[in-house]
């Protein structure tokens, strides 16, 4: 199954194309860029593989949790692509994809238990969920409703002997410091793009399918324009 998988959720996306046991990646390095880089990215991968993005059966996506304008780049493009192609298009949840590859890097180490995932949500928040193994499901993953909460004070009331990930935790740098019970991935780099292809690859094979029309990023936060203000003071 000829698969494009893109991840433009956080600062550092990237892009997959996947055919069988062949794997073409590439890294796109600063959210700024991602609306400049991502089409160039997805031809160079499915060209590494001796095809175009024309050629796709599947297209793979992060859905979210992740930056307004990073999420709208990716989504836009991965329904732009399914539409004029044929492709089947699935979503992704980002938290599904770190979990699978922070268990992938612990092994034993993750046993099979939930794995807690934050993302920077600047201000000094993180907006935190945890995700549970699902192995009955095609999607492998569960992510649980999360929300919004002070860095500081999720790292505080995170359980011992957990296993944390995802980018939120570079806010918590110096704080991890006093949790040394918790268990943090040894994850090289940022490239969650093959393991959204396998995910999405596995939902595929179970026959599932995400109609474009409906497929929807799920932002961090509203756009600033969509923030409520505070009452202004009368004058």
């Amino acid at each position: 199954m000829k698969t494009i998988a893109i991840d433009t959720s956080q600062g550092t996306g990237s892009v997959a194309a996947v055919d069988g046991a062949r794997l073409a990646r590439r890294l796109l390095p600063t959210a700024v860029e991602h609306a400049r880089l991502l089409a160039a990215a997805i031809v160079d991968v499915t060209a590494e593989l001796g095809w175009t993005p024309a050629a796709a059966d599947l297209v793979a996506v992060v859905t979210g949790p992740g930056s307004f304008t990073g999420l709208r780049v990716g989504v836009t493009t991965a329904k732009a692509i399914a539409w004029t192609t044929g492709a089947r298009l699935l979503g992704v949840p980002a938290g599904a994809a770190i979990a699978a590859t922070t268990a992938a890097a612990l092994g034993p180490a993750a046993a099979d238990g939930p794995i807690e995932v934050v993302f920077d949500a600047g201000r000094g928040d993180v907006f935190a969920c945890t995700v549970e193994p699902a192995p009955l499901s095609a999607a492998r993953w569960r992510v649980l409703p999360g929300g919004l909460v002070p860095a500081e004070h999720w790292l505080a009331g995170v359980a011992a002997g957990a296993v944390v990930a995802g980018p939120g935790l570079a806010l918590l740098a110096d704080a991890r410091r006093r949790r040394p019970d918790l268990v943090t991935a040894p994850i090289a780099d940022a490239a969650l793009a093959p393991a959204v292809a396998t995910l999405a690859g596995l939902r595929a094979l179970a026959g599932e399918a995400d109609d474009p029309a409906a497929l929807v990023p799920e932002y961090i936060r509203p756009s600033y324009a969509e923030e409520p203000r505070p009452p202004r003071t009368p004058l």
